[in-house]
């Protein structure tokens, strides 16, 4: 299956690539402490994931210090935006488990697919960011939004497999450590390329 193709593609970089990943893994950890910094955080991290797909010979630990720095105050509101979100909606999923009239559950059903939507953005909007000619991050999360809603099903595997890799990881807790994140990272690089390369390839055909 395509989705699988591209966990497969992901996995397999990491692999041969491991020492790329396990430090953009430990810099993603170590610049993420303060907690404000992890959308820069993970800004550079995605741009680590994405030269060691497309251009291997970049993607090293300087790569994602100076990522880190330039994406720094505009990484801030898109982070803030996403904050806002998970308190907002996790609150209502959380509030509202003990009634079960048709409302509710329409409105729970809603939120849980805002929640797999979001997840979706947040994982390929910043390889978008570094595929476009002129990057911006409304244009980014715009093309993430398109991405998820047109392949939900694509989506929704990608997901599976990295909550899969996240349980793994949490039993084996050093994992999370050396190198869960970075393998995120590659999966949601991956899976945007893949899709992208097959785009692309169409538009030649036709």
């Amino acid at each position: 299956m395509f989705a699988l193709r591209a966990v497969w593609r992901g996995i397999k970089d990491v692999w041969q690539k491991g020492y790329t990943y396990i430090w953009a893994n430990l810099a993603f950890i170590a610049a993420s402490l303060p907690i404000v910094t992890i959308p820069a955080a993970w800004s550079a991290l995605c741009k680590v994931c994405h030269e060691a797909q497309t251009s291997p010979a970049n993607a090293d630990l300087d790569l994602f210090w100076v990522t880190f720095k330039a994406n720094f105050w505009r990484s801030l509101p898109w982070g803030a935006v996403h904050a806002i979100f998970v308190v907002v909606n996790f609150t209502n999923l959380s509030t509202y488990t003990a009634t079960s009239d048709p409302l509710t559950l329409f409105l729970r059903v809603a939120w849980w697919g805002a929640t797999f939507i979001w997840l979706g953005v947040f994982l390929v909007t910043w390889t978008f960011y570094y595929e476009m000619q002129t990057p911006s991050l409304m244009g980014a999360t715009n093309n993430a939004v398109i991405f998820v809603l047109q392949n939900p099903l694509f989506t929704l595997i990608i997901l599976g497999v990295i909550g899969v890799i996240c349980l793994i990881s949490t039993l084996l807790v050093a994992l999370w450590l050396v190198m869960t994140i970075s393998t995120i990272g590659a999966i949601g690089t991956s899976a945007v390329l893949i899709q992208l390369e097959a785009y692309r390839n169409r538009m030649d055909e036709g």
